[in-house]
């Protein structure tokens, strides 16, 4: 039996290369009809993480992502597909209710009919030279937002907390999202635990350190300008400190816990 080397699988490839090309530069057009077939509305939205990467308009798209927050999007400018992200399509992150709005949340309310909402600001922290960032790196305006880290990059999604008579403490409603806190109170930056498995794994299997994981993070975000997302990556190296009189949690000891807990499928 002859077994073939690197360069007999290259040589295989070469007659199709240019098949191959085509299919690559169509995937970068605009395809035709332009209308959607669901709604009818024009297409402006394609999201890259769905299969077959599907194109919206902007209420189908956020209506299919509502489960599905953290998937990468770009918007159609006419030439050209740019980056974008759900958040601008209106998306918003329920907590407490299974993913339904709180029946008590004042927030929204306030929201319909125009009133601006009550922020703390050391509860939500901003991010520099705001006015320098494209408009999908531009964290929702007016409005609570958490900085969520995923496999897919950093989000800023508006959230709704349950604040029911008897709600659960914040930290226990993003944790019950499968959503890990950065901090016990006011936590303003949470990790998935896709996330955190994911770096467990690549730091683990290739030694790669929090903050080259995170810089791959920053590239999967935004490719162009990988240097405006706001630097998280500090909070995945084990420290527990006090920061800002609330209680940094030290986000990989405490996470490696329920690793040892729950058995891992191998």
């Amino acid at each position: 039996m002859v077994c073939q080397t690197q360069n007999d699988y290259i040589h295989e490839w070469v007659p199709w290369k240019g098949e191959f090309l085509k299919i690559l530069l169509e995937l970068e057009a605009y395809p035709e009809p332009r209308n959607f077939t669901w709604c009818g509305n024009n297409r402006v939205y394609r999201c890259l993480d769905c299969l077959h990467q599907p194109l919206f308009c902007t209420e189908c798209c956020q209506k299919s992502h509502e489960s599905l927050p953290f998937h990468r999007i770009q918007q159609w400018t006419g030439g050209f597909y740019e980056e974008s992200a759900l958040h601008m399509t209106g998306i918003q992150l329920h907590l407490g209710h299974g993913g339904a709005p709180c029946p008590h949340a004042i927030a929204q309310a306030q929201q319909a009919a125009g009133e601006p909402l009550p922020m703390d600001d050391q509860e939500w922290e901003d991010v520099e030279d705001i006015k320098e960032n494209p408009k999908h790196l531009h964290p929702p305006v007016g409005s609570r937002y958490l900085t969520i880290v995923d496999v897919t990059g950093v989000h800023f999604i508006v959230v709704n907390w349950c604040e029911c008579e008897n709600a659960e403490a914040q930290y226990i409603q993003l944790l019950r999202a499968k959503l890990f806190p950065s901090m016990f109170e006011k936590p303003s930056t949470t990790f998935t635990f896709a996330v955190l498995d994911d770096f467990l794994r690549d730091n683990l299997e290739c030694g790669m350190s929090s903050m080259n994981y995170y810089s791959k993070l920053h590239q999967i975000t935004s490719s162009v300008f990988p240097h405006l997302i706001p630097v998280r990556f500090g909070i995945l190296v084990p420290s527990v400190g006090i920061s800002e009189g609330s209680i940094k949690i030290d986000t990989m000891s405490f996470y490696g816990l329920r690793r040892m807990v729950i058995p891992q499928a191998t």
